[in-house]
């Protein structure tokens, strides 16, 4: 299963494929009894996936499905985020644990009660949000089971693509104009959006778009850490009066500033050359890879351009290319 359209396969197809693999996998994980925390950190990131999709082909739906559409997804997102939230906020005090001495003697121990004591407040991916989950999921494969979006084509890819990548650019832009944790985090999800949309159409140019996506992918790993850092200060400010010792929150906030001003820097060369261009040119560019991919695949229909980096000994196996 592959999260990218195929250049000798009709768009709407693609589309179905994607849409439908990727519920399926969130489904399926979300059933099973192993690793329930691993169960919903991949169901959450199928979920994303699918999103993203459809806002690639924004401009094929109308505007009420596509509303209705994403508020589901969102919604069984949200059913799911406890248990990845509090992974997340323990995986960001561990960063922090470095530079704890630097607070109150103590803030250690009263920073992990109130993580503790947040998700217990929050619990919401417990067995019934997972059979809410699994029930609204099936709701959404509705969507791509049926002829919906057969109508979808490359110029409703494109268009959405450069739509996304403008929103993106402007929101790097403002990040850094009037730096703020919702600018950044609006930044981000512009970016994640971005780094899935290349991962979409690798086949247009492979060794071009992978490289966009790795950087897109490592900018929204940075900026997921900006805002997680976020996310620990605004539970501190909401749930610490009762657990948090005086000077904690005022301690914390400066230690997590000091750590988003780093991220921050890193993240800024890497937002200059990923949102260099225009959005026009973008789509045009994007555009002309995809029709000179599939025209190239008509010429050698024995194997789909592959377009990556040779295997070792700087040979490339082509079955590994037959399968589409």
């Amino acid at each position: 299963m592959t999260y990218r359209f195929k250049l000798q396969e009709p768009i709407g197809q693609g589309v179905r494929r994607i849409g439908l693999e990727q519920i399926e996998i969130a489904a399926a994980k979300l059933s099973g009894k192993n690793d329930v925390s691993a169960a919903i950190h991949d169901a959450r990131r199928c979920l994303k996936r699918v999103r993203a999709l459809l806002r690639l082909i924004q401009p094929a739906m109308e505007e009420d499905l596509f509303r209705r559409e994403t508020e589901r997804l969102a919604g069984i997102g949200k059913l799911l985020s406890g248990a990845c939230d509090l992974d997340v906020m323990r995986q960001t005090l561990g960063k922090l644990e470095g530079h704890l001495d630097t607070m109150p003697a103590g803030a250690a121990g009263r920073l992990a009660r109130l993580v503790e004591h947040s998700h217990g407040l929050n619990r919401r991916a417990g067995a019934d949000g997972r059979r809410q989950a699994l029930q609204r999921l099936a709701q959404s494969k509705k969507l791509f089971a049926g002829k919906t979006l057969a109508h979808v084509g490359q110029d409703h890819v494109i268009e959405g693509l450069g739509h996304i990548y403008r929103k993106a650019r402007k929101a790097f832009r403002e990040a850094y104009r009037e730096p703020s944790d919702e600018y950044f985090h609006a930044w981000r999800k512009g970016v994640q959006l971005h780094w899935r949309h290349m991962a979409l159409l690798t086949r247009s140019w492979p060794e071009a778009m992978s490289a966009r996506a790795g950087e897109a992918r490592e900018l929204s790993r940075l900026l997921g850490e900006d805002h997680d850092y976020s996310i620990l200060m605004a539970l501190a400010q909401e749930h610490g009066a009762s657990i948090l010792a005086p000077g904690d929150l005022e301690a914390l906030s400066s230690l997590c500033r000091t750590c988003q001003d780093e991220l921050r820097v890193a993240a800024r060369p890497r937002g200059e050359r990923l949102f260099a261009e225009s959005g026009g040119n973008l789509e045009e560019r994007v555009g002309l890879y995809w029709a000179s991919a599939k025209r190239l695949a008509e010429l050698a229909p024995e194997k789909e351009l592959s377009g990556g980096a040779p295997e070792r000994g700087g040979r490339v196996k082509s079955a590994r290319y037959r399968k589409r």
